[in-house]
């Protein structure tokens, strides 16, 4: 298996985005068995540990399976994937030079020597933990969302995940049946790739200025998957009175509440739905992508005490060297001194976008921001022309469901690069959506 390696890059990350699109463009079908790790490592001259990494990435977002006969793609994957956020070319040829699509966060910070030292530490002693985590790991995040979230639990409501999805799979295997799964519209596409995959039928559920409604939310929905502390991509914030009220009807219907709480470290938040729940109806999805770095392939999720016992028989290893590494890492405190310098690195790169584009929608503490077009002003027109000028955006149409959507805009990430070259890719954002 070729895949071209830019040492420059991570190379777990690289080896995601090849297998992905050999799996999306159909080069591998499904049922089609993959090379072990240790042959496409040495295939490729990299680390055993990258091409683990990715295998567990992968199969975290429902593409790959593992077996005794080894890892393949999932025969079940039936169904075409969403537009791909990958990099793609540019029309003409054209390179991008300026990538300011969401998604990555600011990694330049992670050369600290807390970082360092807790990989060396890792990497010394390998240890072998239960598929739910290692228990030190899942103790120190039970702290830390106490700390961080005010939410009191304990190492046995936690387990450690690969990453988002790989924390929604678990919850939505757990079920005894597949049913209805209501999500925002608009809403991240990369989520509702795995419920769809996993035979679920989603339905689409309009946002306002607060968040998703409980009115018609969850009536006919067997679970509802809801970002309350910051919807993506709009931003908004579901204020106390929305957030009792989709509990109450949580409560009322029966149905669970599935909660990704992405990027909450970097923002100063109202309490999670998780910390309110007081029936045991709420599931938090939880991630270090956002404040670290999307290569380190781990999460966390917060199991209600009804499906512990059916996740903890579903959860697939996450590499023991990458979890004890991070449990280095949190316990001498570079975990929490990393995150406020997120926090002011974020800080001054909303103030650039702030400062070209007033009318803008910077998301607080968040990584993201939106430049709401003209109206008449047509969405991919303007992306079009931004990457003729070798600037790579992404319009809203995106990440509304089937239906027409009801808002155009341009959907920008902040963390790419340094903070003078985005202030460079903004400069030409600006000129380009100023000609529209």
């Amino acid at each position: 298996m070729d895949v071209q390696i830019d040492r420059n890059r991570s190379i777990p990350t690289q080896i995601v985005e090849d297998l992905r699109s050999r799996i999306t463009d159909s080069r591998l079908a499904p049922g089609d068995p993959l090379p072990s790790t240790r042959i496409l490592a040495r295939e490729l001259g990299v680390s055993r540990g990258s091409v683990v990494s990715a295998y567990e990435q992968l199969a975290g977002e429902g593409f790959l399976v593992a077996g005794p006969g080894g890892t393949r793609v999932d025969p079940s994957l039936q169904v075409p994937a969403p537009p791909s956020v990958r990099r793609r070319p540019s029309p003409g040829g054209i390179p991008v030079q300026g990538d300011l699509r969401p998604g990555a966060p600011a990694t330049g910070p992670l050369t600290t020597a807390a970082w360092r030292s807790a990989w060396r530490m890792a990497a010394a002693h390998p240890t072998a933990h239960p598929s739910t985590g290692s228990e030190r790991l899942r103790t120190l995040i039970a702290e830390h969302v106490r700390l961080t979230r005010s939410i009191r639990v304990d190492l046995h409501d936690v387990v450690v995940t690969s990453g988002a999805r790989d924390g929604l799979r678990l919850v939505l295997a757990a079920q005894d049946r597949t049913g209805r799964l209501a999500v925002e519209d608009p809403g991240y596409p990369s989520l509702r790739h795995v419920p769809r995959v996993m035979g679920w039928t989603l339905q689409p559920v309009g946002t306002d200025a607060a968040g998703m409604s409980a009115s018609t939310s969850g009536e006919t929905a067997d679970i509802l998957l809801v970002t309350p502390n910051h919807q993506f991509p709009t931003g908004t914030q579901m204020p106390a009175a929305r957030r009792f009220a989709l509990l109450e009807a949580a409560r009322r219907t029966g149905a669970l509440l599935i909660e990704d709480d992405y990027d909450s470290e970097l923002r100063s938040t109202h309490p999670p739905l998780r910390a309110l729940d007081t029936e045991g109806r709420v599931a938090m999805l939880g991630s270090f992508a956002k404040t670290l770095t999307p290569a380190l392939s781990l999460g966390y999720l917060i199991v209600p005490p009804s499906l512990r016992e059916r996740v903890a028989g579903l959860c697939l290893p996450v590499s023991g060297v990458v979890q004890d590494a991070m449990a280095h890492y949190m316990e001498a405190g570079g975990l929490r001194r990393h995150t406020a310098r997120m926090r002011r690195e974020y800080r001054s790169r909303r103030e650039a976008f702030v400062r070209l584009f007033p009318e803008g929608v910077p998301m607080e503490g968040g990584l993201h921001a939106i430049v709401p077009l003209r109206a008449g002003s047509d969405e991919q027109s303007v992306v079009a022309r931004c990457r003729a000028r070798g600037l790579a955006v992404e319009g809203m149409a995106g990440y509304w469901s089937a239906r027409r959507p009801h808002a155009s805009g341009i959907v920008l990430g902040l963390g790419t690069g340094s903070l003078e070259r985005l202030r460079e890719r903004l400069a030409v954002l600006r000129s380009t959506v100023d000609e529209s």
